[in-house]
């Protein structure tokens, strides 16, 4: 019997679509017994009631690591305990696949290196921007060239203070990817790459203004954010009062405050205003960025 703990994630980071990603302090952690016959779950925290067995990514992603292995498989009993909201662009499906990737290599025996596990996940995930940083932890950068997935992991910038708003609805990140122009004009690109280029630069040296500069794109936040409630006012309460800046997380709809100071209470209760002019509740929760990855621990 083991434990696999998989961090949260926070994608694109703004300017860095498809390409950075970032692990938070909220899991989901299985514990796992390789035992009997068929797949078996018990699901318990965010989704409870919710997630099938036959249909669950955890399972999907166990079969697909058994068959890239030739591994014929065997029975499994899982315990799941989630606390990453599900289809709020904070990684639940990353997190799932990757603790599928992770229990499904152990059992047969840690055939597969961190490489192997990494492409196999992010050939279920879709993307490897979720899917590194939940492997690894950090900040990830990936790089795609020839089907082969290249990636620096990184120490994120210490002094920035991070708090999600999660509201209480859902988007399909497939629906979210359709909002988005097939081709851009030039000076869009050449936006969103020195933004890029200047928020790298910024947690290289340890610049914290520069960071919450650069926090901006013409890629898909102009696009997504039309159909978030509440982002563009987040957005502006945000920067009026120089607090820091606002990102879409993943595909939203949750979005994540990279802020210079924590929020007071009656900050919070203005957002919590803002997303109540829309009809919307939300949860506005203080996280952090975890530097550990995915870890397998015996029981």
């Amino acid at each position: 019997m083991f434990e696999v703990c998989v961090p949260a994630t926070s994608a694109n980071l703004a300017c860095g679509f498809d390409v950075l990603g970032l692990a938070l302090n909220l899991f989901y952690r299985v514990e796992v017994s390789s035992e009997g016959e068929g797949f078996h779950l018990y699901h318990q925290g965010e989704g409870e009631g919710k997630i099938k067995e036959e249909d669950n990514l955890f399972f999907h992603a166990v079969r697909k690591t058994w068959e890239k292995a030739s591994f014929p498989g065997q029975g499994m009993r899982v315990k799941a305990f989630n606390e990453i909201p599900i289809s709020r662009g904070l990684g639940s499906s990353a997190a799932c696949i990757v603790a599928g990737v992770l229990s499904a290599n152990e059992v047969m025996g840690r055939v597969l290196n961190l490489s192997q596990m990494i492409e196999v996940a992010s050939q279920i995930e879709g993307h490897s921007d979720n899917v590194l940083p939940a492997f690894l932890g950090g900040f990830t950068i990936a790089l795609l060239r020839e089907g082969r997935i290249f990636y620096h992991q990184l120490p994120f910038l210490r002094e920035v203070e991070m708090v999600v708003c999660i509201p209480d609805y859902t988007l399909s990140t497939e629906e979210m990817r359709k909002v988005l122009p097939s081709s851009y004009p030039r000076d869009k690109v050449v936006f969103t790459l020195s933004s890029l280029a200047y928020l790298l630069g910024s947690i290289f040296t340890g610049d914290k203004e520069g960071f919450f500069l650069s926090l901006e794109d013409e890629i898909h936040q102009p696009y997504r954010g039309a159909k978030i409630k509440g982002f563009s006012e987040v957005k502006e309460y945000i920067q009026k009062r120089n607090l820091g800046n606002v990102a879409i997380s993943g595909s939203g709809p949750a979005l994540i405050l990279f802020l210079s100071r924590p929020l007071r209470e009656e900050e919070e209760e203005d957002l919590g205003k803002i997303f109540q002019s829309w009809g919307v509740s939300v949860e506005i929760k203080k996280v952090e960025a975890v530097e550990d990855g995915a870890r397998v621990r015996k029981l």
